[in-house]
């Protein structure tokens, strides 16, 4: 079953990697070239950067990802949505609804990173059960429009069923997408342009684990759907 799962989203991910493109690789472009500049700040012969600096550098990074994170993740999920409706939404009619949801689905996001983030702390099994048991909240967040704490309790109540499923095929996407990233990423140390554009493509690739949970998401809806 999990693998019938990840052949479906495959599929899905070649038929419509031109829009996911169009939705994400702007923004993820915009992210990697202010990481690259902040990078460019590093000391090249082992000189200790002012504490201020340092900090600065983290503030813009991270609030810039926070900021473009719920925009083109909400586009990419209503995008998601609406192939499955028949009616395939228009890059910029994606990323408008996307507004529409920026705020709970950016707390729906910090909310779920922290209990993550929580859950590795406590010897990582935690953490890993924790963030498959929270992989339907984005969809409920945005695609049937709860708030944070609904959408994740939600999540919650309704991935018991489809953990192993779950767990399965996004522990062999993510594990796929890390192992590149790490080949890559030693391949190109001295390359830092290239590797810079490497890695927004496997970042891009990371739309992969949620067109799979989603695949599941609908098998879900369907099993609760009166007969």
């Amino acid at each position: 079953m999990t693998f019938d799962y990840l052949r479906q989203s495959l599929y899905f991910f070649r038929n419509h990697v031109n829009r996911l493109a169009m939705i994400q690789l702007p923004f993820l472009a915009i992210l990697a070239f202010v990481q690259f500049q902040l990078i460019q700040q590093l000391p090249v012969n082992g000189e200790e950067l002012p504490m201020e600096l340092v900090q600065r550098n983290m503030f813009i990074s991270s609030a810039l990802d926070l900021s473009l994170m719920p925009v083109y993740w909400g586009a990419t999920l209503f995008y998601l949505q609406s192939v499955l409706q028949g009616q395939p939404l228009a890059t910029g009619r994606a990323l408008a609804l996307s507004l529409t949801c920026w705020g709970r689905l950016l707390i729906t996001y910090i909310i779920s990173v922290l209990a993550i983030s929580f859950g590795l702390v406590l010897l990582i099994v935690p953490g890993i059960y924790i963030g498959v048991r929270l992989a339907f909240a984005e969809f409920y967040c945005v695609m049937e429009g709860m708030g944070p704490m609904e959408a994740i309790k939600a999540s919650w109540e309704k991935t018991g069923d489809f953990f192993w499923p779950l767990f399965q095929g996004m522990a062999l996407i993510f594990g796929s997408l890390l192992l590149a990233e790490t080949l890559i990423s030693e391949a190109l140390s001295d390359q830092k342009a290239t590797l810079m554009v490497v890695s927004m493509l496997i970042q891009f690739m990371g739309v992969l684990p949620t067109i799979f949970a989603y695949r599941i998401y609908c098998v879900m809806k369907a099993d609760d759907a009166p007969a």
